[in-house]
């Protein structure tokens, strides 16, 4: 792997003016990784209370940066053939290299993420400040450019180090909870509730929503949110970004019953006046390490599909997420109800809210393609990007990582079956359709499905159609009187391996 070492310092930060301000304008020119000269003054921080503070190092503190480019992520599914522009500059510690490995992976992500889930992708550049250093743990801020065929926007990602453990947080690992996210999450909303540029629909408490928190000058915890991450939705196009970086300042009275041990030692760690980059000796703790807050799992009764006597079903829904979406998962919440989302391109980038919805509220998510085309008709050069897209898309949004992927129309072959595996998905197709992609009313829809469902059904409908809205509550009413049980499709086909296809028998025919 190719890359170069330089001697650190502190990368330049660049803020939006105030909430609603413009700082690019035209091409992307300057890189946000600087090289790091070493500073007279042990922190570089600025007194706004909506930044989160950042500190200086120097070299002798045990703090390197190294800088990689294109040539270091070839081994991805997707590449787009068109050549984009890559820099990436992130810290090497002496005496932490578990943290430099795993900012090395996250880097790696968001480079592989934004080649396959933008439209166009053109260039990327990531770069890093040192935003906590004492007492044990460390704290990093990636800071990210991306410009694509929407224009440029900027993101930012804090991670945490806990020396002790060895570590590697997320930003909502700095709270206690799934509860206090909750809890952050409502005051975040009460905050944001009267800007008119934020859409409050877009707000959930989930892993990429909140991925960078921190604490400013005064120990007030900062949330911050990306460019365009929670703006309204514009119809056939990605969330504005012109409104820019988004932050809520929390006091720290108020915050500190929310925090994990981690974020009071991680509060301290941002307060120092001088970085301590040293480390405590590891404590051995073979105990694996519970899901951060923000990540969640479908609400999977507590049954086994393949027991002989369970009768189970998946409720799936194609095409969307889409204006009528919300509507839907309204209904699923009222009937209780784990039902199944797969997501095609264009609609996920115009409603990712509507995503970040339908995960936090436990219902399984998966891919659909990018373009909703029948696979088996495009050159196998094409597929990895299709299968590619949409769970770049997701991850982008919400942290998770798709595991199921149902070609368009069902429409396989083996070139499209191989492409999937390589992935390591789940080739997922249906065994009732319901047909409503034939415009059919909702008593036939309603009959065409429980009709036809047997102990085991995955059931293809689409969450476009108003017809089959209107249907749902029926279909899950009637088979309830049967003794069914809703699950999700990879409950219903016992959890299969990567690579496995469902149904065994399906032709492929379109």
């Amino acid at each position: 792997m190719s890359s170069s070492e330089n001697a650190p310092g502190r990368t330049t930060t660049r803020r939006r003016g105030g909430r609603g301000g413009r700082l690019w304008s035209g091409a992307l020119t300057v890189a946000l990784a600087l090289p790091l000269a070493a500073c007279d003054q042990d922190i570089a921080g600025d007194d706004d209370p909506e930044s989160i503070r950042v500190l200086s190092a120097e070299a002798d503190d045990g703090v390197r940066e190294r800088t990689t480019g294109p040539e270091d992520y070839e081994d991805h599914p997707y590449v787009p053939e068109a050549e984009v522009e890559l820099s990436v500059a992130l810290p090497e510690f002496a005496n932490a290299e578990p943290f430099t490995e795993s900012l090395a992976a996250r880097a790696d992500d968001e480079v592989r993420d934004f080649r396959a889930g933008t439209r166009d992708p053109v260039a990327l550049d990531i770069g890093w400040e040192l935003v906590a250093a004492g007492d044990g743990v460390l704290g990093v801020r990636l800071l990210r450019t991306e410009e694509d065929m929407h224009g440029l926007r900027e993101g930012h990602s804090t991670y945490w180090y806990d020396g002790t453990t060895r570590h590697t947080a997320y930003s909502t690992e700095l709270l206690a909870g799934q509860e206090e996210l909750d809890a952050l999450n409502d005051i975040v909303r009460e905050d944001l509730s009267e800007d008119a540029e934020v859409d409050l629909d877009s707000l959930f408490p989930v892993l990429r929503t909140y991925d960078s928190i921190g604490f400013n000058s005064d120990g007030d915890l900062v949330v911050e949110f990306d460019d365009g991450h929670l703006s309204p939705v514009e119809e056939g196009h990605v969330p504005s970004a012109e409104f820019g970086r988004k932050v809520v300042v929390i006091d720290h009275e108020t915050a500190a019953p929310l925090l994990s041990d981690l974020g009071q030692r991680a509060r301290e760690a941002s307060l120092v006046d001088e970085a301590d980059l040293s480390l405590p000796a590891a404590e051995d703790d073979d105990a694996q390490d519970p899901p951060p807050p923000g990540v969640f799992v479908p609400h999977l009764p507590d049954v086994n599909c393949q027991d002989g006597d369970t009768r189970c079903v998946a409720l799936t829904f194609d095409d969307g997420p889409v204006e009528a979406t919300p509507h839907l998962l309204d209904i699923l919440a009222e009937e209780e109800v784990t039902a199944s989302f797969f997501l095609n391109g264009g609609p996920t980038l115009t409603r990712p809210g509507v995503l970040r919805r339908a995960y936090a509220e436990g219902h399984e998510i998966a891919g659909h393609g990018d373009l909703h085309d029948p696979m088996n008709r495009m050159d196998a050069e094409e597929l990895p990007g299709q299968i590619a897209a949409v769970g770049a898309m997701i991850r982008r949004q919400t942290g998770h990582t798709v595991e199921l992927f149902r070609p368009p129309f069902g429409a396989t072959d083996e070139n499209v079956h191989d492409a999937i595996a390589e992935q390591e998905l789940v080739e997922t197709m249906w065994t009732v359709d319901s047909r409503d992609w034939e415009n059919l009313k909702r008593d036939e829809i309603v009959e065409n499905v429980v009709g036809r469902v047997e102990p085991g059904a995955v059931v293809l409908m689409h969450d476009p159609l108003p017809e089959t809205l209107a249907a749902v509550p029926e279909i899950i009413e009637r088979l309830r009187e049967l003794d069914y049980v809703f699950v999700t499709p990879t409950q219903a086909m016992g959890h299969p391996d990567p690579g496995y296809s469902f149904p065994e028998d399906w032709d492929g025919d379109w």
